[in-house]
């Protein structure tokens, strides 16, 4: 497609093709409708005007606006009018490219209007174009040149590994990058005809800042991208929240790669490439801005009372100021490292994906070795001192009672961000010991209440082990618990992020070992009994029959190796329509239950309000989504919540009464035992919040997932992290975006941008300081988005807050430096905001501290509704084509005539 037949859109023809409101299909642009749907549609009007004219467009609407639905509502425009055209993504991992995917997916789905064969399939509705997800740059130009796809994902990562493998010395590896690149530019070039790519999109483009800086990423992207007149892209699309990340300079630098920028100003820059528009929540009352709802809090940690603490940090910090006196350096942010630091353990290699990405998080820095020596010396004397801002930070994310089921769910969720690496580990382990308090004294009390206090210190001493369980608990088995165990434990996925050392060990009462003479105990069995198709109690976690409150009137027996078993599972399946009769291997028989079986679903739908009996009713009229929703509950109930430990402690209650019977009468006992307890009950409390949030957790997973639900399966603790080192980041945020667990997630700067975390959470700890108010907003930014946790409160309540959090060491140096960034921060904001950033430094600069510092923290306004916003750089409906050609006919499509 060449410039003179790129014309212009408005954005009513734009909502011709594409709906931005999630609930109206049918939905079109009306001018002055001032609603986020309408503003998404002015920006992809807006960006194909400015792509058409100038080749280039900056997207740098606020975070949390739907900057990748819009500039994916460019690329399927532009597959509308040429459906040859080929786009390439470059985003910042692995992680984000996969995020692409998806979001393409969704989006032709439920956001693009036509089921055409152009975009998307009339057979199936699914997209036409299939994403090629290439993690090298060599592999993408491999996959250019098979000439089989027309969409293209990689990571900018791509640019800093090109000379990886090259360990000589003398080897000038920047030089070797800009080499390299310039190959691959040229392969691309040649494959694509000589023009290039359509349309080149990059997300997160501040990571293109340091233009002129000694990266391989740097000397590599010039290259890559290509010199005026020999452009990768016909067309670019530049998408970032904080175009003057730290400066105006970021402006030139990163549309420079694209453009001709010349000697232009920053703004006029803008004013020619970009779109800027403030984010305004539609809740109860109006529009919400993020000034509204916003409150930050300083959380002081006090040392006062525990003077070996005090101790420990007047000496660290006056060592600290002799080395930065000796070495004639600045502050930095960031010291004051934990105490994990001095136990024995292996540095975190970073994956290789995420390297020279974003500025590195850290093992440790200038103050490592101070902290060291400090450290020795007081384990000599009996043992490190404590580390008071750690224990705010657990008061902080952990529930004064885990079970209490009047605080709703999503109340559980905190994100945590952090700058030195071992610090993740540390938070989720101390997170984790104070759940496992709370869950053992649950699970004690259950099983031996007249030595409740004795048992409970005697096995907390033990770390929670399963010997000591198992030595005092270990004799409330059942008969057939020997048949139960059995088999193979598949239900249980296994992970390689694994880690041991500080996730929770209560939890892990509830997985059955592969070896070992501790490989099960009675926890586990429970759990077993609750899944083994061949136990009663799995039917205590399937569907209703009727997905509402349908009983179960019959199972099957049938012959397995010489023995009679009674089947449960496929015969509830096929009650529900759903599944075939597995049949036994010799001979099947089909027997009634004495009593029609219930089901804990069934039990808690006669609980719900109105509002949620309506939306399990709407499930039921979709069998393969209820049957979806099942097996997200059960995982979630026994792997992945404390459900599984309330129903361990009512079932270990019960058992304690001496309930004889059958199975079928033991059940039945159960149920009723259940059924007496549910009002107030955490199953009840997460089986809410599952109904109520499972639309849009559904909207966001592949189709893999919503069959199974297995990454449910490993996420049984409550707190995790991530770093660099954690593969398999997908689970976590699934879980994250559940009410299930994480509840806690503690992270480095892999989860600071691209990826959101919205859906149930309103709560952000800043554990270590942001490198710059740029990093800090992209940091809140993964919380505060449309359609999350904060927007649905501001819809159902007309008040919302979200919770911004920065827990420091009080009179201390740690205090010094967030006072200093607090109002550095405060001072740049609204600039940031209107894109006139002016430079700011990871430097701290003491000499602007003030005892007035937590005057310049956020909090909300009183009335939250939005202010008069006025955008910095907004929609222009005058804004033409290359020639002030407009396209009524793009719905016809045209042939590129190139």
């Amino acid at each position: 497609m060449n410039a003179e037949r790129w014309g212009a859109l408005t954005p009513e023809q734009v909502s011709g093709w594409i709906t931005f409101d999630r609930e109206r299909a049918d939905w079109t642009y009306r001018e002055g409708d001032r609603t986020m749907a309408a503003r998404q549609t002015e920006g992809v009007a807006g960006l194909w005007n400015k792509l058409g004219r100038h080749r280039a467009a900056l997207l740098a609407d606020e975070v949390g606006t739907g900057k990748t639905l819009q500039a994916l509502g460019v690329m399927a425009l532009l597959w509308k009018a040429n459906p040859d055209a080929c786009v390439l993504v470059l985003a910042p991992n692995r992680d984000i490219c996969r995020h692409w995917e998806r979001e393409y997916a969704k989006f032709v789905r439920t956001h693009y209007k036509q089921s055409d064969d152009i975009v998307r399939r009339m057979r199936d509705g699914e997209p036409v174009k299939v994403a090629k997800l290439a993690w090298s740059l060599a592999d993408l130009a491999q996959a250019v040149e098979a000439q089989t796809h027309r969409f293209f994902i990689t990571t900018i990562y791509s640019l800093s590994g090109l000379m990886r493998d090259a360990h000589d010395e003398g080897v000038d590896k920047l030089e070797g990058a800009a080499v390299a690149a310039a190959g691959i530019h040229r392969r691309l070039k040649a494959a694509l005809g000589g023009r290039g790519f359509d349309l080149l999109v990059v997300d997160e483009a501040h990571y293109f800042r340091n233009s002129r800086g000694r990266s391989q990423r740097a000397h590599a992207a010039s290259k890559f991208f290509g010199p005026p007149g020999n452009r990768l892209g016909e067309r670019a699309l530049l998408i970032t929240a904080t175009p003057s990340h730290a400066s105006m300079d970021d402006v030139a630098a990163i549309l420079g790669y694209v453009a001709e920028v010349g000697q232009d100003k920053p703004e006029a820059l803008l004013k020619k490439y970009a779109l800027r528009r403030l984010r305004r929540m539609k809740g109860r009352d109006g529009s919400y801005d993020k000034y509204g709802y916003r409150h930050e809090r300083a959380v002081a940690a006090d040392l006062a009372h525990d003077p070996a603490a005090e101790l420990f940090f007047a000496l660290y910090q006056k060592l600290l100021v002799s080395k930065e006196v000796q070495d004639g350096r600045r502050f930095l942010y960031g010291y004051l490292e934990g105490f994990e630091s001095f136990k024995v353990q292996a540095p975190e290699v970073e994956q290789e994906t995420e390297e020279d990405v974003a500025k590195p998080d850290f093992q440790g820095a200038r103050d490592t070795e101070i902290l060291t020596r400090l450290a020795l010396m007081h384990e000599s004397l009996g043992g490190l001192p404590a580390h008071p801002k750690y224990d705010a930070l657990v008061n902080a994310c952990v529930p004064v009672d885990v079970f209490d089921a009047g605080v709703d769910i999503h109340e559980h969720k905190h994100l945590v961000f952090v700058r030195r690496i071992p610090s993740v580990r540390e938070i989720v382990a101390r997170v984790n010991a104070a759940y496992d308090r709370q869950m053992g004294r649950r699970i004690v009390q259950a099983l031996a209440p007249d030595d409740a206090r004795g048992l409970l210190r005697r096995w907390e001493a033990s770390y929670w082990s399963r010997e000591v369980f198992n030595r005092h608990f270990g004799g409330h088995g059942e008969a057939d618990e020997e048949t139960l165990l059995e088999g193979n434990d598949a239900a249980v996925e296994e992970h390689a992020d694994a880690d041991a050392n500080v996730h929770s060990k209560v939890a892990d009462l509830f997985v059955v070992k592969k070896t070992g003479s501790q490989r099960s105990t009675d926890a586990s069995n429970f759990s077993l009994r609750l899944r083994k198709p061949e136990s009663l109690f799995t039917l205590l976690l399937e569907p209703a029959s009727d997905y509402k409150s349908g009983t179960y009137g019959y199972h099957y027996r049938k012959q397995s190796g010489g023995r009679l078993r009674d089947e449960y599972a496929s015969a509830a399946m096929e009650a529900r329509g759903t599944g075939e009769r597995r049949g036994g291997v010799v001979a099947d028989e089909k027997l009634d239950f004495v009593k029609p079986m219930p089901t804990l679903w069934g039990l808690m739908y006669c609980q719900l309000a109105a509002a949620d009996r309506e939306r399990v009713d709407r499930l039921a009229g979709e069998p393969v989504k209820a049957e979806s929703f099942g097996r997200y509950l059960k995982n979630g109930f026994l792997f992945a919540s404390p459900v599984i430990v309330e129903l361990y402690c009512w079932y270990a209650e019960l058992r304690k009464r001496g309930e004889t019977g059958d199975a079928q009468q033991r059940y039945l006992a159960f149920l009723d035992f259940l059924d007496a307890r549910l009002k107030d009950s955490m199953a009840l409390a997460y089986f809410r919040a599952a109904l109520q949030t499972f639309d849009a957790v559904w909207e966001n997973v592949s189709g893999e997932d919503r069959q199974g639900w297995h990454k449910l399966t490993g996420l049984s603790s409550p707190a995790f992290y991530a770093s660099g080192a954690v593969k398999d980041r997908q689970r976590l945020i699934l879980g994250f975006n559940s009410p299930f667990y994480p509840n806690v997630l503690a992270a480095t700067s892999v989860l600071q941008e691209g990826v959101n975390l919205h859906l149930q959470c309103r709560k952000v700890h800043h554990y270590g300081i942001a490198w710059t108010p740029g990093d800090n907003e992209q940091r809140v930014g993964r919380v505060d988005r449309l359609f999350g946790k904060v927007n649905a409160l501001l819809e159902r309540d007309g008040r919302a807050e979200l919770a911004i959090q920065y827990p420091y060491l009080a009179r201390s140096f740690d205090e010094e430096q967030l006072a200093s960034f607090v109002r550095e921060k405060h001072l740049v904001e609204e600039r940031m905001d209107a894109c006139r950033q002016l430079p700011v430094s990871a430097e701290i600069d003491l000499r602007r501290a003030s005892d007035a510092w937590r005057s310049y923290l956020r909090t909300p306004r009183e009335d939250m509704v939005a202010s008069n916003l006025v955008d910095p750089y907004p929609f222009n409906p005058k804004e033409e084509g290359p020639d002030g050609v407009y396209m009524p006919h793009l719905a016809d499509g045209y042939a590129d005539d190139s």
